[in-house]
This record gives structure tokens, sequence and C-alpha cells, in this order.
């Protein structure tokens, strides 16, 4: 048997570790994204990161009617969906039996009834737990961030 206060404390560590994954994979994006440049010799500076771009070649008309192609520099970041780690939905439905125990709320979780003193069935309830996780919107600090590096890029393009 667990009590009723152990089994929500356990619930909701659970939640809090999953929501520190979700936020340790949004960081790890940035590794995806970006570089660290190397710090300028005999500075305290900070961490500074540069987008992975790449150079594609992207056809304009030019005043005379021809076709040039012109080097335009990509961040990575701006060519891929971006899809933040989030839990959509999640149910967590138990079945268990309930009964009080010293004042206290005691979860039993079991497939088969359990039996008291004599064969007797103790006083008990079936309950049933369920949880809806909701989703976590991108940052948006990591909206901003991108819609720059969009703008930077249609200026190149135009």
């Amino acid at each position: 048997m667990i009590s009723f206060k152990q089994f929500v404390t356990a619930i909701q560590d659970a939640i809090v570790t999953a929501s520190d994954a979700i936020m340790d994979k949004n960081i790890s994006l940035l590794d995806k994204y970006f570089t660290e440049a190397p710090k300028p010799a005999g500075t305290d500076s900070k961490h500074t990161l540069i987008p992975k771009s790449v150079i594609l070649e992207y056809p304009h008309l030019t005043s005379n009617g021809e076709v040039e192609n012109l080097e335009v520099a990509v961040p990575l970041i701006t060519l891929v969906p971006l899809s933040m780690s989030k839990v959509e939905k999640a149910f967590l439905t138990a079945h268990f039996e309930m009964e009080i125990v010293d004042d206290e709320v005691q979860l039993h979780f079991s497939d088969k009834g359990s039996t008291g003193l004599f064969n007797k069935k103790p006083k008990t309830a079936w309950g049933k737990i369920e949880l809806t996780f909701s989703p976590q919107e991108t940052p948006e600090g990591f909206k901003l961030l991108i819609a720059g590096y969009e703008d930077i890029l249609k200026r190149q393009i135009a």
C-alpha cells in the first residue's frame, strides 16, 4: 500500500522530472543550430554562439532581365521546422483500492480484491485518476530569434 499523499508526490515529482527533461531538450536545440565562437585571447567574455549556416545559390533577376545566382548565407535554424519537445496529452488511469488507515487514505494497486480477517472484505472503494498534461508553448524569445534570422534571410534575397 502507498499513502495517497506519497502517490500524489510521486506523480508531481514525475511531472517535474519530465519538465526538466523537456527544458534540457529544448536547450540542446542551441547546440544543434549554433556553434560556440572562439573567445578572444585575454578576455573574460561569455559564451558567444554563432548560427550554423550554409551558403545556397539563389536565382535572382537582374535589372537587365537576366537570371544570375546569388550566394545567400542561410542559418540552418530557418530551414527546418522547429519542433520543441513537448507532451501533447497524457492520461494516467489508475485502478486501486482505497482504505483509511490511521486517518490517512491508503491506496492499494492490485488486480484481485484483497480479503481481510476471516475472509471479509475490508472497507475499501475503487477509484480512478485521470491526469492531463498540457503542451508547452515555444518560448517567445526563441520565436523572436528565428524571426530575426528569417528577416535577414529575406533581405538577402529581396
